[in-house]
């Protein structure tokens, strides 16, 4: 099974093809310029090096967030429209599942973590031993919060994403030893990840339907949260 998968869920935009055994072909540019820009150019340069047609595509797969809200946006779109115009499944993949896919194996909790900014994260907690399978729901929360989450557990953590970074001496000082993080490059979201926990979906037959691909954004946009204050205010 051939799955083409996209993730344009952060500042990473990311194009793979994988089957069953190996990666056939991945791409990945972090240039500062907008996905709607180089998304399609990736996944014709994607085909032409693999000597592939979207028709030879069993299955498309995208990372639906949480992540930027406008690169969201693209990658579902893009992926919507090759599903309908070829009559093919799509298959959602959150962010913060794809990113513990970056992680081969762990004996302990490992924490996908994404900074929302203002000391607000978004993680999901996570044992891996073959294949990532997580642990409780997704938090939205404070990085005190997320801290006071994972002293419950009293094991060794991993921590992966972009949040690993910004909170990377927090996470030290909280945990010591404890505390292990991935190396830099494996705290971006790529899509050959998105593909890869895609394929174990799809071997599970968790297929979605096109109408059913919606991004999961966890928290309003910061527009919809000053509208949101500005409603108060006047109610006030």
């Amino acid at each position: 099974m051939k799955i083409l998968a996209l993730d344009t869920s952060g500042p990473n935009c990311s194009v793979a093809v994988i089957d069953e055994n190996k990666v056939i072909a991945n791409f990945n540019l972090n240039i500062g310029t907008t996905h709607s820009q180089i998304l399609l150019p990736l996944v014709d340069e994607l085909n032409k090096f693999s000597n592939l047609t979207l028709n030879d595509i069993d299955a498309f797969a995208c990372s639906i967030g949480p992540g930027s809200f406008t690169g969201l946006r693209i990658g579902i779109a893009t992926i919507k429209g090759f599903a309908i115009s070829l009559n093919k499944p799509v298959i959602s993949v959150p962010s913060l599942v794809g990113l513990a896919y970056n992680v081969p194996t762990f004996n302990g909790i490992v924490c996908t973590v994404l900074d929302a900014k203002n000391d607000n994260v978004y993680s999901a907690l996570f044992n891996v031993n073959t294949n990532p399978e997580m642990i409780g729901d997704y938090i939205t929360d404070t990085i005190d919060c997320l801290v006071d989450e994972l002293k419950k557990y009293n094991k060794r953590i991993l921590f992966v994403g972009d949040g690993a970074v910004s909170f990377k001496e927090r996470f030290e000082n909280e945990f010591g030893e404890n505390a292990l993080f991935m190396p830099h490059h494996l705290n971006e979201q790529t899509a050959i990840s998105i593909a890869k926990a895609a394929l174990d979906k799809a071997n599970q037959n968790e297929i979605d339907t096109v109408d059913n691909l919606h991004p999961l954004y966890l928290r309003k946009s910061q527009a919809e949260r000053m509208l949101d204050e500005n409603a108060k205010n006047c109610n006030k």
